[in-house]
């Protein structure tokens, strides 16, 4: 995953109400990124997955408008 959208997810994520937990290993993979240019796949993987799952209503609601 590129760079770009990794720091797109990451300040779209700011956005939600985060447990402590995601707050965490969102900075943790901001300063990674921010070190060492990159993410691990499956930190990438797992910030995807987060990001899929906070922005699901919003898919939803697109969805539902659309078939109206």
């Amino acid at each position: 995953m590129n760079e770009g959208r990794l720091k797109c997810i990451i300040s779209g994520l700011s956005r939600y109400e985060l447990t402590s937990l995601e707050k965490r290993f969102i900075q943790a993979a901001k300063l990674s990124l921010e070190r060492q240019g990159r993410l691990t796949e499956q930190q990438g993987a797992i910030l995807e997955s987060l990001y899929m799952e906070k922005t699901r209503w919003i898919r939803s609601g697109i969805i539902s408008l659309a078939k109206n």
